[in-house]
């Protein structure tokens, strides 16, 4: 009904749904009107090729005047666990594609049992789970860009998910915050591929953004950083943090070893220790 509402229908060519194995694909003639992007479609206020057309559709209570049908759509599909719609312009068309993956009972079990419980998950919080599932965290830019909000209002949804709802974990701070979903949380939502996260791949991703930070306060001429402050940046234990320095400061002779005491600091040097 999208297709056929919104279609240009001063271009030739038919509306085109194609069903493959794996995913359908439908596109009809006509590109985005009215600022619309793929980007922005999910929060963009209604732009109607065909008014009179939608309004007949509405009449017959065909489709929604409410402009719900696009977030409609994905919330359907990330209830169930599965990826998003695909929307994109090519050329002169407009493209939609559903993704044939697995179905997650656990998810919707999940979502069922919050609601009951008052805690009313929106697209925004099912797109941030979903890329939780995938991915070992999300910052504040990509959720901004998941979500299709500003870098504020997607921070907002991530800190309710943080306090509010108790989803999430936060690691880092300021404009270098990230957060993951809680252990037991994944572990409950996870299928199967997604049940265990991969330690080495979040141990050197915890070594990459120690190391950044350490480079960026050096070029601030700021001071370095205490294992309370690695801790909450990585939610790592006191231990793991020992021994994650002790691999830093072997790969790169820029880190120094921070000496003894609560209040000691790791420091990067931008010229090593011995350069002169």
């Amino acid at each position: 009904m999208n297709a056929f509402c919104h279609r240009d229908y001063r271009l030739g060519g038919p509306i085109l749904v194609k069903h493959h194995a794996s995913r359908i694909e439908i596109s009809n003639p006509g590109g985005f009107i009215g600022g619309v992007r793929p980007d922005n479609i999910l929060n963009h206020g209604p732009a109607p090729r065909n008014p009179l057309l939608v309004e007949a559709l509405i009449a017959l209570r065909l489709v929604n005047r409410s402009n719900l049908g696009v977030r409609r759509m994905f919330t359907a599909f990330l209830l169930e666990g599965k990826e998003p719609p695909l929307i994109s312009e090519v050329g002169d068309a407009v493209r939609l594609v559903f993704f044939n993956t697995t179905f997650s009972a656990t998810l919707r079990q999940f979502v069922v049992e919050e609601e009951q419980a008052g805690r009313m998950l929106s697209t925004d919080h099912l797109l941030v789970i979903h890329h939780l599932l995938r991915h070992p965290e999300i910052t504040g830019s990509d959720a901004s860009a998941l979500t299709q909000r500003t870098d504020r209002e997607a921070r907002e949804t991530l800190t309710e998910m943080e306090r509010h709802f108790a989803y999430l974990d936060r690691g880092g701070s300021g404009r270098g915050s990230y957060w993951r979903l809680r252990p037991t949380l994944h572990e409950r939502l996870a299928l199967p591929g997604q049940s265990s996260r991969d330690s080495r791949l979040d141990w050197e991703a915890a070594k990459t953004r120690v190391l950044s930070l350490l480079k960026q306060r050096a070029e601030r001429g700021e001071l370095g950083l205490t294992n309370q402050d690695l801790r909450q940046i990585t939610r790592l234990g006191r231990k793991d943090i020992v021994a994650l320095m002790a691999e830093l400061r072997a790969e790169d002779a820029h880190i120094a070893h921070p000496g003894l005491g609560r209040f000691a600091r790791h420091v990067y040097h931008l010229t090593p220790p011995g350069d002169g």
